[in-house]
């Protein structure tokens, strides 16, 4: 099993609840109704951030800077499955629906996303 993780900054002129409300409630409506099946998805999670006034004890022992304004994590079999689920014509296309879409509520020149494996440690 891997995992796509998008590590996700709001638009500059949206508030943290603006985004995280868009992106809850509008943005899976963006989806083709067969995105799921199309593009191999096991398995979809929102995290979304305790407040900033929440976080900020934690933010100031670690160092750290602006924590990202969610996070989302999907699964998918394995990265053989990925590139032929992603890259197939209709892979494509429900791809490119989440796409067009998040250029409503997320800021790609600072946020990242990336393939991994898990390890469990715990």
């Amino acid at each position: 099993m891997i995992k796509l993780t998008f590590c996700m900054y709001r638009l500059p002129h949206l508030t943290r609840e603006q985004f995280q409300d868009y992106w809850e409630n509008k943005h899976p409506l963006s989806a083709p109704a067969n995105a799921v099946e199309v593009l191999g998805i096991r398995k979809y999670v929102q995290v979304f951030p305790l407040s900033e006034k929440e976080n900020s004890p934690l933010r100031e022992i670690r160092n750290g800077g602006n924590e990202f304004d969610g996070v989302a994590e999907i699964w998918i079999d394995d990265h053989e499955t990925f590139k032929k689920q992603w890259n197939s014509g209709e892979g494509q296309k429900a791809f490119k629906a989440f796409l067009e879409d998040e250029k409503n509520f997320v800021d790609w020149d600072r946020s990242v996303c990336f393939l991994g494996e898990e390890k469990t440690v715990l």
